[in-house]
This record gives structure tokens, C-alpha cells and sequence, in this order.
């Protein structure tokens, strides 16, 4: 149930449940970034790119690459709380995280102890998306073979 668990994390980095969201901005800030000024008023909307910071060597090595093994309690530390963000985080993430994880992981527990996937000659390897803002799709679906398992 670890693996599976660092499973659906992974998947979360790799595709998550939105590309970015937004905040608005309570008091003024002013920041420096990449040694640039930044000044962010009162009650302007910023919006968090989510689908970046998971794709960012910076916050996480290979991108590209599923690996289930960088949320293992070893390397979970190696992980910037503020850089992954599937659900949101602080006071205003996604309510139902905690419930939709669960739901995932029961969903794909009984998926596998039934079924094994397996890919087909639809399907495409590597996923390619269409360039939708705000939206994370697929070129053309995706398509893989449900084999039931011999219990």
C-alpha cells in the first residue's frame, strides 16, 4: 500500500487534477526574484502555476520521468512542501483532497487486484497533450486493455 500510495502521488506531480490555480492577494507585497523587484498590490489576482513547478528540475530531478520512488519516506524530505501542489495547500486547498485520494487509491486497489492493464495498438506512448489553457487533455484519449485476472 506505500508503493501504491507514492503511485498516485507521482501521478498527482506528473498530471495534475488542474494545470494552475489562483489566489487573491490580501495585503501588498513586494518580492525579489531572479534578482528583479516585484511589487504585488492588494487585491490582485495571482495565479499559481502548478503544471510548472511539478515539471521544474529545480523542485524536482528528471521531470519527465514517473517515478513513484521520490515520494518514499527516504526521499519525501528531498520535497519542497510549496512545490507540490496537486490539491492547492494552506488554508484554502481543495476541501476534499483527503477523500479524493482515498477514493483513488480504493478505486485502483480493486482495478489491479482484477484487472491487468496493458497497452494496445491505440495506445500512445508517450502521452501527447493539446495546447488548451487551463486545461490538461490529451491529443487523443487515453487507451489501454483491461485483461481480468485468473483470482
Amino acid at each position: 500500500m506505500k508503493y501504491l500510495d507514492q503511485t498516485v502521488c507521482e501521478a498527482l506531480r506528473k498530471w495534475p487534477p488542474v494545470p494552475m490555480t489562483d489566489r487573491l492577494c490580501v495585503k501588498d507585497y513586494d518580492l525579489k526574484l531572479d534578482g528583479k523587484n516585484l511589487h504585488i498590490n492588494a487585491n490582485d489576482s495571482c495565479y499559481i502555476p502548478i503544471w510548472s513547478f511539478h515539471r521544474d528540475l529545480k523542485y524536482f530531478p528528471n521531470p519527465e520521468k514517473f517515478e513513484p520512488e521520490r515520494f518514499s519516506e527516504e526521499n519525501r524530505g528531498n520535497i519542497d512542501p510549496d512545490t507540490y501542489l496537486p490539491f492547492g495547500v494552506g488554508p484554502r486547498n481543495c476541501i476534499g483532497s483527503r477523500f479524493a485520494l482515498m477514493e483513488m487509491k480504493t478505486f485502483f486497489y480493486y482495478l489491479l487486484l482484477n484487472f491487468s492493464f496493458e497497452a494496445n495498438s491505440k495506445t500512445q506512448i508517450p502521452l501527447e497533450f493539446d495546447n488548451i489553457p487551463f486545461d490538461i487533455k490529451t491529443k487523443i484519449g487515453i487507451w489501454l486493455s483491461l485483461k481480468p485476472r485468473n483470482n
